[in-house]
């Protein structure tokens, strides 16, 4: 099926005219492998109008060898011939590329969307070539010697502070014992140049720089916090410029008065909730600093309004991270080296699992899924005031209780679907939470056979709701009674909808196929609907049929 707009990663060219040209043909192969891959379509208009390939261009094999030898380094693409209608469509596939193309005369292109949502294809400047590079994971550019930085900037303050972090989350750590110029050695903060002096990494800069020399040697290492209420700030700091050993906790204390907590009690159960929990805050913020792209211009930006928080980084998702596979795909970092040492010093999660903190933290206090948005320029992470949903923390709490651990980020995922919707099937919950089928299979069949979730029917038709001794365990039984009926109640529904569709009538065979039960479950739906009088069974055998009265 062809797209029926151009995007980030479809590029139509229209061929009712003239034929493209091998410089513009090339041009957009080289814009897509420098950007996130996609597809150049020969034969469409830019309103998705098909009109038809140029007789030149229907050659394939042709097309594919002219790409190959215009490209540097020489690109391989997959071309196909779509047929429509009486007109003919070329397709060719570009993957993104992991080194910088450029075309055989030198020209470099990048794509990025306008303000009206639609794709260009621009010059990709050398001095973007390391955010490109980060992005793909080819150049580890908080790795390299600070500009115009010295030993000098470094502050013995912030190092101290570093060293304090690191005694309280690794007390075995041989750190300690260095001298300031081997600790620094060791964690990379520095960079040892062939005559002996030591120059300041990135890394060192923005871990434990001086705040004018980080202003200085990295520009970019700026932050904003805002507080609005309307469309007016109550609080703007705008541009905070620290080394990170005080930049969190500074954010930390500007953001705890914004962030009042409730109090649950319900039996030994006793907790506090935050509108956002502290600890997926805090995870949020180091990620923020430890994947932006420090190569642009351009803040990490905290913003709080009267029902969510957005936190923005500069910098999209790297090469292989999408918004889909955020929770199961293996840690990736933009910036190795400054990852490293945030999970030495115990800032960042050191499995690299941090998104699963944030997830599990606003779940597990009855909050909706945290959602993450990426384009080319920015990482965005939305996360909705939490309003205190007592049953379901106290569930939460009791079951982890009972199951002697916490509860898997997949599990609260379906946890809380379910508290919000009752009754899903599988391929509502995908949907739903927007997470590899594969995770909430898995996670789902823990559940079933820990007894708190129950699956009703079979099939297709198979839905999942919270099982009776979750409900009874919590005292609210009647809850579950409820749910039970209104599927019971929408069983009916889709049997009388059926029969009226199907000439009034309806089989025992035909219920089963529909509801994905077995047989006795779907006689005994049957069988209710005869005794309400709102169906009567006709014939016998294997023609017997149940007709709407």
């Amino acid at each position: 099926m062809l797209p029926t707009q151009e995007s980030l990663t479809v590029e139509f060219k229209s061929e009712r005219k003239r034929p493209q040209n091998d410089s513009e043909i090339v041009g957009n192969i080289v814009a897509l492998a420098n950007t996130q891959g996609g597809s150049l379509y020969l034969g469409i208009e830019d309103d998705g109008t098909v009109t038809g390939v140029s007789q030149e261009h229907e050659n394939t094999t042709d097309l594919e060898s002219s790409i190959f030898n215009k490209t540097r380094p020489p690109m391989r693409t997959r071309t196909e011939r779509i047929p429509v209608g009486d007109k003919t469509v070329v397709r060719i596939e570009v993957h993104a590329s992991e080194q910088i193309v450029s075309t055989s005369d030198a020209r470099t292109l990048q794509r990025r969307l306008k303000a009206d949502g639609s794709p260009e294809v621009v010059p990709l400047y050398p001095e973007e070539f390391i955010s490109r590079l980060s992005q793909q994971r080819q150049y580890d550019y908080s790795d390299q010697p600070a500009p115009t930085a010295e030993y000098s900037d470094l502050d013995p303050a912030a190092r101290n502070k570093l060293r304090a972090h690191i005694r309280q989350t690794r007390m075995d750590s041989t750190l300690l014992s260095y001298s300031d110029e081997d600790f620094d050695r060791t964690l990379e903060l520095v960079k040892e140049e062939p005559d002996g002096t030591l120059t300041p990494s990135i890394t060192g800069m923005l871990m434990i720089g001086r705040p004018e020399s980080i202003a200085r040697c990295v520009p970019s290492a700026k932050a904003s916090f805002q507080v609005m209420k309307g469309q007016e700030p109550v609080v703007n700091n705008a541009s905070l410029v620290l080394p990170l050993v005080d930049m969190f906790d500074t954010i930390d204390d500007m953001f705890m008065p914004w962030n009042p907590s409730h109090e649950i009690m319900s039996g030994l159960v006793h907790t506090n909730i935050h509108d956002y929990p502290p600890q997926a805050f805090r995870e949020a913020i180091v990620n923020a600093f430890c994947h932006r792209d420090y190569s642009r211009l351009g803040n990490v930006i905290i913003k709080l309004d009267g029902n969510s928080l957005t936190i923005s980084n500069p910098g999209g998702f790297i090469e292989g991270i999408t918004d889909k596979n955020l929770l199961s795909a293996q840690p990736r970092s933009r910036n190795p080296q400054l990852a490293t040492v945030l999970k030495i010093a115990g800032y960042a999660e050191r499995t690299g699992r941090g998104v699963d903190t944030i997830y599990a933290d606003c779940l597990a206090a009855g909050g909706a899924q945290p959602a993450y948005a990426s384009n080319t320029v920015e990482v965005v992470l939305s996360m909705r005031k939490i309003v205190p949903d007592e049953r379901f923390v106290t569930m939460i709490t009791k079951e982890e209780r009972r199951l002697g651990s916490p509860l898997s980020v997949w599990a609260l995922i379906i946890l809380s679907l379910l508290k919000e919707h009752h009754q899903l099937t599988h391929a509502q919950l995908c949907d739903f939470s927007s997470v590899e089928e594969q995770r909430l299979t898995s996670a789902m069949g823990m559940l079933i056979e820990t007894g708190l979730v129950e699956a009703i029917g079979s099939g297709k038709s198979r839905s999942y709701m919270l099982s009776p001794d979750v409900y009874k365990r919590n005292e609210d039984l009647a809850t579950y009674v409820r749910q039970k009926g209104a599927s019971a109640a929408r069983r009916d529904a889709i049997i009388l909808d059926y029969a009226q569709s199907n000439g009034g009538t309806i089989t025992t065979a035909e219920a089963m196929e529909l509801l994905g039960v077995s047989y006795i479950t779907a006689y005994r739906c049957l069988k209710n609907l005869e005794d309400k009088g709102q169906i009567v069974h006709e014939g016998g055998g294997p023609k017997s049929a149940y007709q709407i009265s």
